[in-house]
């Protein structure tokens, strides 16, 4: 706890320091986020224990006090009018009170670089780094909820892009990455741990200004890094995807108006199983001071977050039927709000009923400053089974703190990496608004 306060005394020294200056000092290194101070509860973690006298792991579902600190994220930045290169790195640090066993520091780092070869031809490359000892939290996954233990992640990512015309674009892509969940006990941990990488080639045509095509077709591959002795029949072996995946897909996006977009997206994959279908749809509406969003899919779990995602723990070749909602706006110029929640089923018949699973988070921000604003939330996961404790689980995480800003004035209005305006905009600014495809 000492070294704890001591660093907060230091980052709010240094705070003042980064307002009065502008600057960190390095050129090109920036602060892009504000730093976060937060107090709350988490009930109904679950955390590995091994059982005193044996070398069993027991799963406890626990309630405990928690502080958090998030340091400031720090951003290298080297741009051109030809090439950009991003470095970014952002630690974060929880406390209990009663279980300091379970004490942490997490990381998240990213590299970034892209060039335009000619004028028309960009490439990309990209590596996405993770690791923390909530991987329920860091993940945000609606399909499973993981204990509290340490957690490792890679992405790797390159793209080749090419427009023949203003309106067409052709994209290779490359994805490749693995995931690590190191349980106490070793060989139900390795089980977990599975390496990925797929390549797709996408069309985008632009029909209108306000209407878009895109097909996609992807060929990729899921195998655990260690091959487990499936002769043992004491391990309960989740199955796997032994075999190439082939998958196609059609989207179709179009904005009735400013304040309206709709898209559509169906597709066919090709598993071990035999062919099976894809569907999702999902729209986007501004109502006054908010924008509304709700979405269906019926979806392999590995493709149900973000285009770049793969298979995060057990359940990565089962399909879900999953609804998306979402509301987020500022009711006043230094009030913000967010409503987020995913609902999922198991669609895959391979049990007698299928597991239902809720994720929702909700936050309310009051901005007291041009560098401070308050903040409370509330992440919520429900499970009508969890596969470790083998009954229904229900987690909730309640949070309340302040963030702090050190970036200096420009970069907040004019850097397009800064988040300083992520929840509630900047004072007597109008918000700078996310776009449909960050949201």
């Amino acid at each position: 706890m000492k070294k704890l306060i001591l660093v907060v005394c230091l980052c709010s020294f240094s705070s003042k320091l980064a307002a009065q200056q502008a600057e960190t000092g390095v050129e090109g290194l920036r602060f892009v986020a504000p730093m976060q101070i937060a107090v709350g509860a988490d009930n109904n973690f679950l955390v590995d224990r091994v059982q005193p006298g044996t070398p069993d792991v027991h799963t406890q579902r626990l309630d405990d006090k928690v502080l958090m600190l998030t340091l400031p994220k720090v951003a290298y930045q080297n741009d051109s009018r030809r090439r950009q290169f991003v470095l970014s790195w952002v630690p974060e640090f929880e406390l209990f009170k009663n279980n300091s066993d379970q004490n942490a520091m997490n990381h998240e780092a990213l590299a970034s670089f892209s060039y335009h070869l000619t004028r028309n031809v960009q490439i990309w490359l990209a590596d996405n780094y993770k690791t923390s000892k909530d991987p329920g939290r860091a993940l945000s996954n609606v399909f499973l909820l993981l204990p509290r233990s340490r957690y490792h992640e890679n992405e790797i990512h390159a793209a080749l892009e090419f427009q023949p015309t203003p309106l067409t674009n052709v994209a290779i892509r490359y994805d490749g990455g693995y995931t690590k969940f190191g349980r106490p006990e070793p060989i139900h941990g390795q089980i977990l741990d599975s390496r990925s990488s797929g390549y797709s080639l996408s069309l985008s045509r632009m029909l209108r200004p306000n209407q878009r095509i895109r097909a996609t077709y992807s060929l990729f591959t899921i195998t655990p890094i260690h091959q487990p002795n499936r002769s043992d029949d004491a391990l309960d072996i989740p199955p796997r995807i032994e075999h190439p995946i082939n998958s196609g897909t059609l989207e179709y996006r179009f904005g009735l108006n400013p304040s309206t977009v709709l898209e559509f997206a169906g597709g066919i994959i090709k598993l071990d199983t035999g062919m099976n279908y894809t569907v999702r749809g999902s729209f986007h509406k501004r109502i006054g001071l908010f924008w509304a969003a709700g979405g269906y899919m019926r979806t392999l779990a590995f493709q149900a977050g973000p285009p770049n995602a793969f298979a995060h723990g057990l359940g990565s070749n089962g399909f879900y039927d999953v609804i998306l909602m979402r509301l987020r706006g500022q009711p006043t110029r230094r009030t913000a709000i967010l409503f987020d929640t995913t609902i999922s089923r198991d669609a895959s018949n391979r049990v007698v009923e299928g597991n239902k699973s809720l994720m929702g988070r909700a936050r309310f921000d009051y901005r007291l400053s041009d560098r401070n604003v308050l903040f409370a939330s509330l992440d919520s996961f429900h499970q009508g089974r969890n596969d470790y404790v083998r009954a229904p689980l229900s987690r909730n995480r309640f949070m309340m703190g302040i963030e702090i800003s050190l970036s200096s004035e420009s970069e907040r209005r004019s850097n397009r990496l800064n988040e300083d305006a992520q929840y509630v905009a900047l004072t007597d600014h109008e918000r700078r608004r996310r776009s449909l495809e960050e949201d």
